[in-house]
């Protein structure tokens, strides 16, 4: 094993002296003192359906009983001591229900573990609480005519410390009044739905309009055929014959909705047609630091209240567990030239010490172009010019479509038309949107979708970035790297790896045959691209993931021997885990897996007096040795940080410096996204190869993703 000792990376507990100011995440110890003692209860079954009925069966014996009954851990926790003689009465009673079910047995060895305590609040006394919490939450709407804020409150139990906690976060949407139904009536033909985004009444689910299919009396029983949710049969059962029914789009696959079951959700772009102001949009969705922050002590008050939590984590408490200190990074360009990092002054370094690899010069870079704006003519030439001057590169403009109606199906049309062009990059030009403390704005997402989804190299242009002579050295950067160059790479290499690799894991079916397409980005510790494999293999049973899978998207010639940091799009099962080590062994290389999560994790916040903002740039949050949240991207909103896990065998602050250190090679970015390239995109890749518009078996040396 290597030798971890010193390694250049700076620790955590190091980089807390460079704290300027207090931080805090909204995260909460559980009072665990204030909890009643715990019994447990093992489901005795004649089949293993156990883990089926347990959460139902539960909350059966909770109406029964009364107390708090919480199926967890793979028993039923609860907090009464019921006569075993009326529990086995009670246990008949539900026989009818639960007919696979022989006894409930005390697990008088049974000890509870932090995950276990922190299951039983949420699921327990915490759900008695939500009409309180949304009734809290929606106090804070804000007014906005013929619109409704909508405020939702996620609950997520963590284990920081080894000790139990959960996790408070507020998302909000702004959605028309009322409905999308009501607003069909107003349409001149319903075919005028097609292009708006739309949520699931019942569910966290939303998307756009995609296709209208027919209306409810030519698609009612097909419907009732396809759906198991009880309030979504009885809506289709009762919905008039000559309402709608609508295909949405979410992500990348496809659903059929009565109108009636949908919201319609108000995109920035979409403000005109409802006549509504656009600073009081902004005012209700682009909830900066304070405001949020704000939000979450509405629901923590009440959880306070009710002696379930005690203070978020800060500095001020646990300062062990954060670290506020922004990573030292020097950039190595042309000529032996070198820089310290600083995102201001990147575009301008770049110019200034040139690029590292200059794409080849002895042919025009071929561009085709995605036009959504007004005349760019101005801006191409200014952009000419400027290659040619401090770069002696020429470009090419192959062919240019302009799109003034920005849909998915106008995106799709354009993007097959040039990508029949000989390219070698796209420029797409886009209206500004709503800045987003989430994802990528939706524009900018259904292009990506299309266009990186397809395996085009696209790098897109903001009508704020053409307005400003300063951007340009970014469009520049940008444009070299899709183009084949490198406009610079570490000059000091990760010291804890010799490669650094993006892998995902996509499984779908074909032909009702399981397969699994695995998609790999192999970079070397300095940051130089070497290549990528997307490769799909038939999934053997009993197989998470098949061997000759592995032997081509983690090939032995390229990591063969290799220390590896593997970046991992996700959580993995442990038996893909297991199966991703076996094959390190095959090859002689040393694994570090490090899981990239983004969905659901909570946020930090910088506290400097009175006042709320966003902690700097690689803010870090331990929960243990092996977990912790750093925040990758910057803005004013509040941002939610990216959520790492790893093998003891790699140190969290390794696992952090990599995945900090691999966001900086997002060449051209205005704004740095808060994902590292070894992943950046996998989304839009994903859709691509279960569209089938991206081939499967590929390998290459373009980063199209970027």
């Amino acid at each position: 094993m290597m030798d971890r000792g010193k390694t250049g990376v700076t620790t955590t507990a190091s980089r807390l002296n460079d704290m300027p100011v207090h931080m805090f995440a909204e995260v909460f110890p559980i009072k665990t003192d204030a909890l009643p003692p715990l019994s447990a209860y093992k489901i005795i079954t004649r089949s293993d359906s156990a883990r089926k009925v347990g959460a139902r069966l539960a909350l059966e014996l909770r109406d029964h009983f009364g107390g708090e009954w919480v199926w967890a851990g793979g028993r039923i926790l609860t907090d009464q001591t019921p006569n075993p003689v009326k529990l086995v009465m009670a246990l008949d009673d539900l026989k009818g229900h639960y007919r696979d079910v022989e006894a409930l047995e005390e697990d008088f060895g049974w000890q509870p573990t932090a995950d276990h305590l922190a299951d039983f609040v949420a699921r327990g006394p915490l759900t008695r609480l939500e009409d309180t919490l949304i009734e809290a939450l929606a106090k804070t709407a804000f007014g906005i005519k013929n619109t409704r804020t909508q405020r939702e409150y996620r609950i997520r139990t963590w284990t920081v410390d080894n000790q139990p906690a959960l996790s408070i976060t507020v998302v909000s949407r702004l959605l028309y009044e009322p409905d999308l139904q009501a607003y069909v009536t107003t349409l001149e033909k319903p075919t005028d739905m097609i292009g708006l985004y739309v949520a699931d009444k019942w569910a966290n689910v939303q998307g756009e309009i995609v296709k209208v299919v027919g209306t409810v009396d030519e698609q009612r029983e097909r419907l009732l055929k396809l759906t198991e949710r009880a309030e979504m049969r009885e809506l289709i059962e009762r919905a008039p014959g000559d309402h709608w029914v609508a295909r949405v789009l979410v992500d990348t696959r496809e659903f059929d909705y009565v109108t009636d079951a949908l919201d319609l959700v108000i995109r920035l772009r979409d403000i005109s047609k409802f006549e509504i102001n656009t600073a009081q949009m902004e005012k209700a969705l682009h909830l900066n630091p304070p405001l949020h922050a704000q939000m979450v002590k509405i629901i923590s008050d009440v959880l306070k209240d009710h002696n379930l939590i005690s203070n978020a984590y800060s500095t001020q408490n646990h300062a062990a567990l954060f670290a506020g200190g922004t990573p030292k990074f020097t950039l190595a360009y042309g000529s032996g030239k070198s820089r310290p990092f600083d995102p201001a002054r990147i575009a301008q370094d770049f110019v200034a010490a040139g690029a590292h690899e200059l794409p080849a010069a002895d042919k025009p870079l071929r561009v085709v172009i995605l036009n959504t704006l007004a005349d760019i003519r101005d801006f191409t030439e200014a952009l000419r010019r400027a290659l040619e001057r401090d770069f002696k590169l020429k470009i090419d403009i192959v062919r240019e479509r302009n799109m003034r109606v920005i849909s998915q199906a106008n995106l799709e049309s354009a993007v097959r038309l040039l990508i029949k062009e000989p390219h070698d990059l796209a420029l797409a030009f886009l209206p500004d949107e709503l800045d987003s403390s989430e994802e990528e704005a939706v524009d900018d997402r259904n292009t990506r979708m299309q266009t990186v989804g397809r395996g085009l190299p696209t790098l897109l242009i903001h009508e704020s970035t053409m307005n400003n002579p300063a951007a340009m050295n970014n469009v520049i950067m940008g444009m070299m790297a899709r183009a084949g160059g490198i406009p610079y790479l570490l000059e000091e290499s990760l010291p804890y790896a010799d490669r650094v690799v993006g892998l995902s894991l996509i499984e779908h079916t074909k032909k009702d045959v399981p397969h699994m397409t695995g998609v790999s980005r192999v970079y070397k510790k300095d940051g130089a691209f070497m290549g990528y494999v997307i490769a799909t293999e038939r999934v053997p049973d009993g197989e998470p993931v098949p061997d000759a899978l592995l032997a081509r998207i983690l090939p032995q010639d390229l990591v063969g021997g290799k220390r590896v940091v593997l970046h991992l799009d996700g959580k993995m099962r442990r038996e893909v885990l297991r199966a991703i080590g076996a094959w390190e062994g095959e090859i002689d290389a040393e694994f570090f897996p490090v899981e990239v999560i983004r969905a659901g994790v909570p946020r930090m916040y910088a506290l400097n007096g009175k006042s709320i903002a966003p902690p700097n740039w690689g803010s870090t949050f331990r929960l243990g040795e092996t977990e912790a949240f750093v925040l990758t991207a910057t803005g004013d909103a509040a941002i939610q940080p990216l959520y790492l896990r790893t093998e003891p065998s790699l140190p969290i602050e390794q696992a952090v410096h990599s995945v900090m250190a691999f966001t900086l090679f997002h060449y051209g970015a205005v704004k740095i996204p808060k994902l590292p390239v070894t992943l950046y995109g996998s989304e839009a890749i994903e859709a691509g190869i279960l569209r089938g518009i991206l081939d499967e078996n590929q390998v290459g040396t373009t980063p199209f993703w970027l």
